[in-house]
């Protein structure tokens, strides 16, 4: 593969360890941009970047890279695209695309209209074991499909941190969401939810929604942010973050049921600090390198925007289905009401 040029947009903890990702995987960081200038200069030094900047449009006019890496607030991902593909740049994304299915949809005839992809970072559906879950309802082996059971829960004091700069549709249950697209391949129609202000916060820490597909499956999506800091540290690897991510899958077809563990027995760890559970799947250290599902969601990237595989893991207009259903939940949690999806091909 030939160096690609790429600048990233949005340089925080995960910004820092996309910079890390992108350029283990044989591309080249030209440029960064960052509102927070003093976290801007740390890892353009970290990574030899010699151009950066705090808005993103002048650094492309200057640099006019190949892939711009989205990894900034969740608020800004919808315009910062934009801007991007005006540029003729290819955009990799990190989840949610957007924060509105009208934006989305906006991203989707951008993309089409000047040429460029865009590629969601919907981790989840690089992770070994959804990818084999995945398999596995392809080559028929539950039957048809007929619903799906989706919970993810999370340390409490990663709300307090930052799982309420917005609302937890998009910080949690957008994984399960997607992921429930990604399994029955078909929109959401239909949306219910309730929701509990437990940890006392402006935005719901723990949410039930209800998901109706076409096609008649349907889904359970669940999220809670109250695990206490006794449990088990998961996150393992690369990323400076400590605490649980408890999260459960099951498949229900026909013909027979798959289930998945994200937090099991399978590694443990007890120690004079206490007790971990180590995740090997997302972000491990792989001899020095970030491996598990960034390192494959990253080379999938690369793969398509070089032409050398298909867009067909996460493809645009099923990261819009995932936004339009994230959107439904929302409003049902809002109104304490069903709310039909209708933006189901755009507009």
């Amino acid at each position: 593969m030939n160096e690609i040029d790429i600048v990233i947009a949005g340089v925080g903890r995960f910004g820092a360890l996309h910079a890390s990702v992108w350029a283990q995987a044989g591309a080249r960081l030209v440029g960064a941009c960052d509102p927070n200038e003093e976290r801007l200069a740390d890892v353009a030094r970290a990574h030899g970047v010699a151009e950066t900047a705090t808005e993103l449009a002048p650094l492309l006019a200057r640099l006019s890279p190949s892939v711009v890496v989205i990894a900034s607030d969740e608020s800004t991902h919808a315009s910062l695209a934009l801007i991007a593909l005006e540029a003729g740049c290819h955009v990799f994304v990190e989840k949610p695309l957007a924060l509105s299915a009208a934006d989305a949809w906006t991203i989707q005839e951008a993309s089409a209209r000047v040429g460029r992809h865009v590629v969601t970072g919907n981790i989840s559906r690089f992770a070994m074991p959804y990818r084999r879950m995945r398999e596995r309802l392809r080559a028929d082996a539950i039957g048809r499909l007929c619903a799906l059971r989706l919970r993810r829960d999370f340390s409490r004091s990663w709300y307090a941190s930052f799982g309420d700069r917005v609302h937890p549709v998009w910080e949690s249950c957008i994984h399960d969401i997607d992921l429930a697209v990604s399994f029955t391949g078909a929109p959401v129609t239909r949306a219910m939810a309730m929701s509990s202000a437990a940890a006392g916060a402006a935005e719901p820490s723990v949410i039930s929604a209800l998901l109706e597909f076409e096609g008649g499956a349907t889904a359970t999506v669940e999220s809670a942010w109250l695990v206490p800091d006794t449990a088990p540290d998961t996150v393992s690897g690369s990323l400076e973050l400590e605490g649980t991510i408890a999260a459960e899958a099951e498949l229900l077809g026909l013909d027979g049921v798959i289930r998945q563990r994200l937090l099991s027995d399978a590694l443990v760890e007890w120690t004079t600090t206490g007790s971990r559970v180590p995740d090997l799947s997302l972000w491990p250290d792989e001899d020095g390198q970030v491996g598990g599902a960034l390192r494959r969601e990253v080379d999938y990237a690369l793969g398509v925007v070089t032409g050398q595989r298909a867009h067909d893991v996460i493809p645009l207009d099923e990261a819009c289905w995932g936004i339009a259903a994230a959107e439904a939940v929302e409003l049902a949690l809002r109104t304490r009401q069903p709310v039909t999806v209708r933006s189901l091909a755009g507009g």
